[in-house]
């Protein structure tokens, strides 16, 4: 089975298209988490972003800003705000012909009030359909990533909630190891959304984007084939060599 996969960087001084022509991977590029950029800044690294992209064929991915940022905030400043950073990454994102944008699931998991959850899904929902009916020239898929939920229930009603075909699930799964149930019960309940994987490790208390492990690696892919999956996978830690983890996910 052709698996997709992709290497995160950082900065765009970090593109090399020479090892990703010869890693045969994409890319997830995370300049454009940075919450101070100005507008100015934003369009000459979309200019310079362009021009590298025109010599590039595969996979593409963004990663959009999250600090301090909430759709569904019941302050309607923090929410405006909030409208214009995803909009913004957005037509970043259809001017460089993305094929996926991920954003924060921006979910408090202490927040447990059924009310509260339900108005918060309810006006995500709005958030996104009101984005996208502005930006109709937008032709990839929104990844909502889990972030502090300790389960896969927030999150998946989340997605159900929101209910666009375009809208879907990136399962972090250095994340999820901080949570309180298995990997596999993550993988089994976003199964129906699940079309993206941002892989790393930690020790189970700090996020810490290690390098996976051999047994980390085939656990995965033993998941991918029960719940027959087979989502991008992102290499969201650092590496001077990959070669080992790419070899072990298309063994």
């Amino acid at each position: 089975m052709d698996r997709k996969i992709l290497k995160c960087i950082n900065t765009i001084d970090e593109f090399d298209i020479e090892e990703l022509d010869r890693l045969q991977v994409g890319i997830e590029i995370q300049d454009f988490t940075e919450p101070n950029l100005t507008d100015e800044e934003v369009k000459h690294l979309t200019i310079r972003y362009n021009k590298l992209f025109s010599q590039f064929n595969g996979v593409k991915s963004l990663h959009g800003p999250f600090l301090d940022l909430k759709p569904a905030s019941p302050d309607l400043e923090i929410r405006r705000v909030s409208y214009n950073k995803y909009l913004r990454t957005l037509k970043v994102a259809t001017q460089l012909d993305m094929d996926y944008v991920i954003f924060h699931s921006q979910i408090n998991p202490y927040l447990n009030d059924p009310y509260l959850i339900k108005l918060n899904n309810i006006q995500t929902r709005d958030f996104f359909h009101e984005i996208l009916d502005e930006l109709k020239d937008f032709k990839g898929t929104i990844l909502i990533e889990n972030i502090f939920e300790p389960t896969p229930d927030l999150i998946k009603e989340r997605i159900d909630m929101i209910n666009i075909p375009n809208i879907k699930n990136i399962l972090d799964i250095g994340h999820a190891k901080l949570g309180s149930v298995s990997l596999e019960k993550w993988v089994k309940e976003l199964k129906n959304h699940l079309v993206y994987v941002h892989l790393h490790s930690n020790n189970g208390v700090h996020d810490l984007h290690q390098v996976p492990s051999e047994i980390e690696i085939l656990a995965l892919k033993d998941l991918f084939r029960k719940y027959d999956l087979n989502p991008v996978v992102s290499l969201e830690y650092k590496s001077n060599d990959p070669n080992r983890e790419i070899e072990i996910l298309r063994s």
